[in-house]
């Protein structure tokens, strides 16, 4: 049987692994495509400022501009053209709009940053090798040198139109106003840039610049500009309620069959709690919810079988009454008229035969509907079988009349395990059955099969039709032509030995004799272990 529980932790934890990879692809997809913004947002100012340069010069004079930029970088930086950089589609795309495009190359350490001068098939290309404060210093000079071809009273206004080239804030601001250190005092009077970092709140680290602007007393400040954060919180917090919402989608997933299984199971034991038998629940499977949902169905088939059956035994039972309860009240009304002590004792005897009748009727009813019941508790025991068949020869030998009984090939030391009471009632009741057809002999024959023993019970009598074979092993069954009331009987006997047979594991059939009526064929396991019967009474 499948384990629901190995079923559904398997379940979820292949979910929650490809959920995981999931998540981890996504989270490095975005942080790529925020990377690439990114660094867009910080080095776009710096690249146009850099292609202003390169455009205030003819083109014979650039490579000066070159020089002095890689100087100020630290960087390897000349100006290409577009069949020495062999341009991708998107990057293409990219350079036409303004934008920086940043090829890495990590065999070799390196990575090249391509700008497009605006209106020109000329591009900057940028080889860094590593990033540090140099290049943060670089764009502030380029900045200052920005503003030297304006007026002092200019400056704002150059400001402010350069601004939405740049991703983060460019001010102008009075020395005084601001709050430094004592190191970074000291190179703000030796004219350098300064760099500041601001880690106050854990979350958004920043740094700001601050260049002096001639003799003015002002300071340019660049910032505060954001370090990348890889885990922001926000992406933090998304991607775990995807997840979480991913996995709650998986669980309900996982659990929605099981759910939907159990509401059909409920289902149909309320549909047989409101008295219809005919409640089935179907649901395949082999974990515990389709053990149980077979078990119910052999259930209300069991059920549904003991009710019919049921129903078919009180209906043959009053028939099967009517006639001896019939004959005994007409005796009865004949004896006061008869005067003869003779006749008057045959009536009393056929009055006695008819209550034997009854008494054998309600013995039998009363031995079925126990059968009927269930499953008892039976206690397998070796039964030579050989011996128990001769011994019912011999009880049988007062009642035979003429009818020879024999058991062929009766192996004396062959045995099956069964409870004795039971299996000698099985061959009781076919011997029997068979005196009452039988012309002149019955054999018993004893057979080996591997694991399994055979029993045959043959008759010379007028056998059964082929089609009315199965129906002999129902309650209170009649044949028409091979069985009729002078024959006796009550359509019983042959459905308790369905019953037991069952019991044990075994099967029985009818065919035709060798004697040329018919042959009761029953087959049972030698051994009791690994059968089980509960369940074999549907």
């Amino acid at each position: 049987m499948n384990s629901i529980f190995l079923r559904l932790y398997g379940g979820l934890l292949l979910a929650l692994c490809f959920i995981g990879a999931i998540t981890y692809g996504a989270v490095e997809l975005v942080n790529s495509y925020r990377s690439d913004l990114y660094r867009e947002k910080m080095a776009r100012g710096t690249f146009f400022l850099m292609a202003e340069g390169y455009q205030r010069y003819e083109a014979g004079d650039r490579d000066r501009w070159s020089q002095v930029l890689s100087k100020l970088f630290s960087a390897e930086i000349t100006l290409k053209s577009r069949e020495d950089l062999a341009l991708g589609y998107r990057e293409n795309l990219h350079l036409e709009d303004g934008l920086v495009v940043m090829r890495l190359n990590d065999d070799e350490g390196y990575a090249d940053i391509l700008f497009q001068l605006p209106d020109e098939d000329a591009y900057i290309n940028t080889r860094m090798t590593k990033v540090s404060e140099q290049q943060a210093r670089a764009t502030a000079v380029l900045i200052l040198n920005h503003l030297s071809h304006f007026q002092e009273a200019e400056w704002a206004q150059a400001l402010a139109d350069l601004q939405h080239q740049f991703g983060y804030p460019l001010t102008l601001v009075q020395r005084d106003d601001i709050s430094l250190d004592g190191e970074q005092e000291q190179r703000l009077n030796r004219r350098e840039v300064v760099i500041a970092l601001d880690d106050s709140t854990r979350s958004d680290s920043s740094i700001r610049i601050y260049a002096p602007v001639a003799q003015t007393g002002k300071l340019l400040m660049i910032g505060p500009l954001s370090l990348f954060d890889q885990f922001p919180i926000e992406l933090l917090l998304i991607a775990g309620a995807t997840s979480l919402l991913a996995v709650a989608l998986a669980t309900y997933l996982q659990v929605s069959p099981l759910q939907r299984r159990l509401k059909q199971l409920d289902g149909a034991v309320s549909q047989l709690g409101s008295g219809d038998l005919g409640a089935y629940a179907n649901i395949e499977g082999s974990d515990a919810i389709g053990q149980v949902a077979a078990t119910f169905n052999g259930m209300t088939a069991h059920i549904r079988r003991l009710i019919e059956s049921q129903r078919e035994m009180t209906r043959a039972v009053s028939h099967e009454l009517r006639t001896p309860v019939a004959r005994l009240r007409f005796g009865l009304e004949m004896l006061a008229d008869i005067e003869s002590a003779e006749r008057r004792r045959e009536k009393l005897n056929a009055m006695d035969h008819d209550i034997e009748q009854l008494d054998q009727l309600i013995d039998e009813i009363l031995t079925y509907a126990r059968l009927e019941q269930g499953t008892p508790n039976i206690e397998f025991q070796p039964v030579v079988i050989g011996e128990l068949c001769e011994q019912l020869r011999d009880e049988l030998e007062t009642i035979r009349d003429e009818t020879a009984i024999t058991v062929a090939n009766p192996y004396p030391t062959l045995e099956v395990e069964a409870e004795e009471r039971y299996l000698h009632r099985v061959l009781q009741n076919l011997v029997t059955n068979a005196l009452r057809y039988a012309q002149s002999r019955i054999v018993m024959r004893v057979e080996e099969s591997e694991d399994r023993v055979v029993i045959h019970v043959d008759d010379d009598g007028p056998g059964i039709p082929e089609h009315e074979r199965e129906r002999v092993f129902k309650p209170f069954a009649r044949l028409d032509k091979s069985r009729h009331r002078a024959s006796g009987g009550y359509g019983l006997g042959l459905s308790i030995v369905k019953r037991i047979v069952d019991w044990h594991g075994g099967e029985i059939h009818v065919d035709e004799s060798p004697e040329g009526g018919a042959r009761f064929t029953v087959t049972l396991p030698k051994s009791q272990q690994g059968q089980h019967v509960l369940g074999r009474m549907g």
